[in-house]
């Protein structure tokens, strides 16, 4: 492609979790402004430029949609909380198991203690998954 007459130039994107092998070197990289509300961190590997790039206003949108999924399940986590004075342990694991699955990406985010004999939980936000 590079030898084509023009030259062909293309970009190719990649999800977050494939950049684990360019990471320890993406870390110590400035990052540098490429326009307004948008960064980027190069990274020359393999002959090839990488270019990292996020938005700010992306990544201001992905803490919203985390914000909104937390604060369902949150609200699900008080209900139960509330109903489990009239569940048995069974009942009361069936519906944090629902609500788990209801609410999965969140879920990761608190960490939820269920008493081992009786019909009882707490729960609490993990400080360090919340970054």
């Amino acid at each position: 492609m590079r030898e084509a007459d023009p030259p062909v130039q293309y970009l190719v994107g990649a999800p977050k979790g494939r950049l684990s092998r360019l990471e320890r070197d993406l870390v110590g990289k400035p990052w540098r402004e490429a326009r307004p509300g948008v960064e980027v961190k190069l990274s020359p590997q393999d002959g090839e430029p990488y270019v990292f790039a996020q938005s700010l206003d992306r990544v201001a949108k992905e803490r919203g949609m985390r914000r909104r999924r937390l604060k369902g399940l949150w609200a699900r986590l008080k209900e139960l909380h509330r109903m489990s004075v009239n569940l048995t342990r069974d009942e009361l694991l069936i519906k944090l198991g629902q609500a788990k699955a209801t609410w999965r990406r969140g879920w990761r985010l608190v960490d939820v203690e269920i008493d081992p004999k009786r019909a009882a939980f707490r729960y609490g936000l993990d400080r360090k998954k919340l970054k």
